[in-house]
């Protein structure tokens, strides 16, 4: 058999997606979804290309309009391509736009005073582009190392205080397309009321419908209605288009033709100013921190619509590829549009060639189409600034009274009002800091410990004898155990240093002799932290009391050695673990307890502590095998057939799990007149830990087969072995319910 020839099935792929593309039936929907989606978007980019293009670039208009149109439809074009979903649309955005509009003004107003219309369009022009390229550039180089997730580390309200900041540029830069004069105290003359104030109306009824009712066609029949409107009015009042356009109530005479050139040809590099570029990036650079966090929202708003997950990180690629290609044709930012790539979802299903046609038809509008827009009235496209505006302003002011907490309420409206009198850095910077130092407060007052746990409850993993149990009942809260958790810093770390001097003051304890700081689930700490634990220190050694440490990680310990934390006898001590620093205690706790010397007793001695019948205990005894097992030898392996017990008689021996690539975790010691092995033995399972000799010891083995002859020639034997097997466990229930009801204080 032939193999394939390389592409064919690249080539296979393709056509199968052109054939289901252009059957008929769907041509038809797509047909349908990529017009509509046209007319509402082509509306939107002529609304802000007069936005950024106004004052003193109003005669830059046209060719302003056909770079944004082409640069537009390149956006679109490849976005829809790449896109992980076929049903992407793209289009150029409302908060890049807003920030653009505001750079374009202040490079203008930066220019020198004979500065000529050339060097502003062109310092203009090369701003855009530079912007829309950058962002490119971040988009790809999130999207290739497989940071999209970075974004979402951006506190909420300082986002919601940015889009309520851009919601108010865009409705003040809607009043200043539809007004001639600049925005001050003369926009309440007569004169001039009449030419914004039916805008915002129009706006706010736009917002109202549009929140009414989902019908995509509202919104373009509400527009329609207000270009007709207007066109009525100036026929009641008996005036001309001519007249219309010479006051400067249209959007202005575009020529016929080809208004597109491109944007980066010496001419105009060469015309533009660099340092006063070079200047506006402070206030450009939020446009890629806040394209990229609106890219995640829609995207993750969009699989929410469309029921399916969306790669991220292949969306950053495909709208880097997007921005770069537009960027060359003169256009500005632009990602995923959750309401356009929804009402193509909604007409034509996963598809691309919607979002294809309305790109084309974009297009066609750049080179043949623009002289019919000399007809659109500017107080129409400044309503629809305002719609957007007040769309946003509503969201994220109004509705965040009754959404957030107050708190980032108030967060939001700061940062709303630092935009708007001092611009979008230094209104992110204030959130930023407010935000932080919001934070800082709040998790301090986050209790860094856990548990406090007293070392008459909360014991080691070690079986201890009667004696020593006794001892330990009665002794063991010269020990108290603090479960910390989280990031310990200056004020945790106080917090830490407080309730642990309380417990030394408690008059109803005994005195404190350890305080054991278990770090096990410590994310991190930082110097001002560490500063409280070195005072700690000083206050134990004041105090005779001595700090012990568990579960340092690498990182942690490193920062402790550095900061001077070394083991010292009677002061500081250090384990890997909580187990083996609570069992080093408690040997510290009973070698301060006189004790009689135990007697070494044989195997039948202790199991006869538990069942008293001498005769059942003599017989059991004898169908074990007796093994001696040096320190290290494994008596029991993980993974084993649980066919045999062993009971102890002398020795110490350790189980523990042993997991691929990490050191083993013990899970108890047990010493002379235990067993270990009964779980398994019981349920028929396979051994979940081993055991392991600690020091030379004796054991004896009691086989399944031995308990099922027992069963059948001395069941009154068989009895008394159920029922010491039935004692530990209850003895290790009694000890895990101990701890849970530590755990519960």
């Amino acid at each position: 058999m032939t193999p394939p020839a390389p592409g064919s099935k690249t080539r296979a792929g393709v056509s199968s997606w052109l054939a289901e593309e252009l059957r008929p039936a769907t041509l038809v929907k797509s047909l349908s979804a990529g017009v509509l989606i046209f007319i509402l978007e082509i509306i939107v980019i002529v609304s802000f290309a007069a936005l950024i293009f106004s004052g003193p670039l109003a005669a830059a208009l046209p060719y302003g309009l056909a770079l944004l149109l082409v640069g537009g439809a390149l956006l679109c074009a490849v976005i829809t391509l790449f896109s992980s979903y076929r049903g992407s649309i793209a289009v150029e955005q409302d908060a890049p736009g807003a920030i653009l509009a505001l750079a374009a003004a202040s490079a203008v107003a930066a220019l020198p005073v004979a500065a000529s219309a050339a060097e502003q369009l062109s310092t203009v022009v090369v701003m855009i582009v530079g912007t829309t390229i950058a962002t490119a550039l971040f988009f790809l180089v999130l999207g290739a190392a497989k940071l999209g997730g970075l974004a979402r580390f951006l506190p909420y309200p300082v986002m919601g205080g940015f889009l309520a900041g851009t919601g108010w540029l865009l409705a003040i830069g809607g009043i200043g397309v539809m007004v001639t004069t600049p925005l001050g105290p003369g926009l309440f003359q007569q004169s001039t009321l009449a030419r914004w104030l039916p805008g915002v109306i129009l706006g706010a009824a736009m917002v109202v419908a549009v929140r009414r009712s989902s019908n995509p066609l509202v919104l373009p029949a509400v527009f329609v209605g207000g270009v007709g409107l207007f066109y009525a009015v100036a026929w009641i009042a008996d005036t001309s288009v001519a007249r219309l356009s010479a006051a400067g109530w249209l959007l202005g005479a575009f020529p016929a033709g080809s208004l597109w050139r491109f944007p980066l040809s010496p001419e105009l590099l060469s015309q533009a100013n660099w340092p006063v570029i070079v200047n506006t990036i402070p206030t450009l650079a939020p446009v890629l921190v806040v394209s990229v966090i609106a890219l995640l929202l829609n995207v993750n708003g969009l699989e929410l619509i469309i029921k399916r997950d969306i790669d991220l990180n292949h969306e950053l690629v495909g709208a880097g590829l997007g921005n770069l290609v537009a960027g060359l044709g003169g256009g500005m930012v632009g990602y995923h549009a959750i309401s356009s790539s929804s009402l193509n979802h909604a007409m034509g299903g996963n598809k691309r060639l919607p979002g294809l046609i309305m790109a084309g038809l974009i297009f066609l509008t750049a080179i043949f189409g623009t002289s019919i827009l000399n007809y659109l009235p500017k107080m129409i496209l400044g309503a629809l600034l305002v719609f957007l505006g007040l769309s946003l302003l509503v969201e994220w002011v109004y509705e965040s009274w009754f959404k957030f907490p107050k708190i980032d309420f108030l967060i939001i409206l700061l940062i709303l009002v630092v935009i708007a009198v001092r611009g979008f850095l230094p209104g992110i910077a204030v959130g930023l800091v407010v935000t932080i130092v919001m934070f800082v407060v709040s998790y301090s007052r986050i209790n860094v410990v856990d548990h406090i746990l007293s070392g008459a409850d909360y014991r080691s993993r070690v079986a201890r004898s009667p004696q020593q149990e006794a001892v330990l009942n009665e002794l063991g809260s010269q020990l108290t155990i603090f479960e910390l958790r989280g990031f310990i810093f200056f004020g945790t770390a106080n917090s830490l240093f407080e309730q642990v001097r309380k417990r030394l003051r408690q008059p109803e304890s005994l005195p404190l002799r350890f305080v054991l700081l278990d770090l096990s689930q410590v994310t991190g700490l930082d110097s001002t932290g560490l500063l409280s634990f070195t005072r700690m220190l000083q206050w134990a050694q004041e105090q005779e009391v001595t700090v012990v440490l568990s579960a340092l990680s690498g990182r942690a310990r490193d920062q402790f050695v550095k900061g001077g934390f070394r083991e010292q006898p009677g002061i500081l001590r250090m384990f890997p673990d909580l187990d083996h620093a609570i069992e080093w205690c408690e040997q510290e706790i009973l070698a301060g307890v006189h004790m009689e010397v135990e007697s070494e007793k044989s195997l039948q001695e202790y199991i006869m502590m538990i069942a008293p019948s001498a005769q059942d205990v003599e017989v059991l005894v004898q169908y074990m095998e007796r093994r001696e097992v040096a320190a290290g030898d494994y008596v029991l392996r993980q993974g084993d057939d649980s066919d045999v017990v062993f009971f102890i008689e002398s020795g110490q021996l350790t189980v523990q799990l042993e997991l691929p690539g990490k050191a083993p975790i013990r899970l108890g010691t047990m010493l002379a007149g235990r067993e270990v092995g009964s779980i398994g033995f019981y349920l028929g399972v396979k051994r979940t830990a081993s055991v392991v000799a600690d020091t030379p010891s004796v054991v004896y083995c009691f086989s399944k087969q031995n308990l099922e002859h027992l069963e059948r020639i001395a069941p009154a034997t068989a009895i008394a072995f159920h029922r010491i097997i039935v004692h530990v466990l209850g003895e290790r229930v009694v000890h895990l319910t101990k701890v849970v009801d530590a755990l519960q204080h």
